[in-house]
């Protein structure tokens, strides 16, 4: 059998080509692809809780009524799982003191719906109250911001309206940063206006002028 060995300059890098039958060729300055993650997430995170302003369980403290109950959403600004993208997609859950349960926008259909469910466990496993299994249900889910307000809505199930609180120059909100429970770096702090939610698990959440909070996050595995 022949080997032949060819040399060759491509544009100023050196190729070495080995004929063996056919010709195999290598580039020396070829590096390894980082091969993307599983996931990725960005957006924005809606919450309330049960506690007083501000929730001691975001400083690592016990919660304000020996208890924190919380409602959350998950608005997505761009976001994937695998190959299904799922830019704009919201998801969230709701938890009391029966079994937790979990949200799925309700314009999550099919390859979307699955994709939706395993990147809402994903990002639950980053932060938050419970970031274990639930059941989820499909609603019609809606989030709205302003500067001085902001709310959530899981269809029939309720939700909650927070208006954000301004520290002492009468016109910047009060943040928090780096707290110790939610995958957001920075969060707007807020005191509800309005707190009613109920669920196909039994949980309710009745509540007036508590800890919200809302806040950016980009989060992958």
């Amino acid at each position: 059998m022949t080997v032949g060995r060819e040399v060759a300059k491509t544009s100023g890098t050196l190729l070495t080509c080995l004929a063996i039958g056919a010709p195999l060729c290598a580039s020396q300055d070829t590096k390894p692809t980082t091969p993307k993650p599983l996931w990725e997430a960005s957006g924005t995170l809606f919450e309330a809780c049960s506690c007083s302003v501000p929730c001691p369980c975001n400083f690592r403290e016990s919660p304000s009524k020996s208890y924190c109950y919380t409602l959350y959403a998950y608005r997505l600004k761009s976001a994937r799982y695998g190959a299904v993208i799922l830019d704009g997609m919201m998801f969230g859950g709701g938890e009391a003191d029966k079994k937790p349960i979990g949200f799925l926008d309700s314009g999550a259909v099919g390859d979307k719906k699955a994709a939706l469910q395993k990147l809402a466990l994903a990002v639950f496993g980053k932060g938050g109250p419970a970031s274990g299994g639930r059941d989820f249900v499909s609603a019609k889910i809606s989030a709205e911001r302003s500067d001085s307000k902001f709310s959530v809505r899981f269809g029939e199930s309720g939700g909650f309206d927070a208006a954000v609180i301004i520290g002492a120059d009468g016109k910047t909100p009060i943040v928090v940063e780096n707290n110790s429970i939610w995958p957001a770096h920075r969060f707007i702090k807020g005191k509800t206006t309005f707190f009613d939610y109920k669920d196909s698990h039994g949980n309710t959440l009745k509540f007036d002028g508590v800890n919200a909070n809302l806040g950016d996050f980009d989060l992958k595995p």
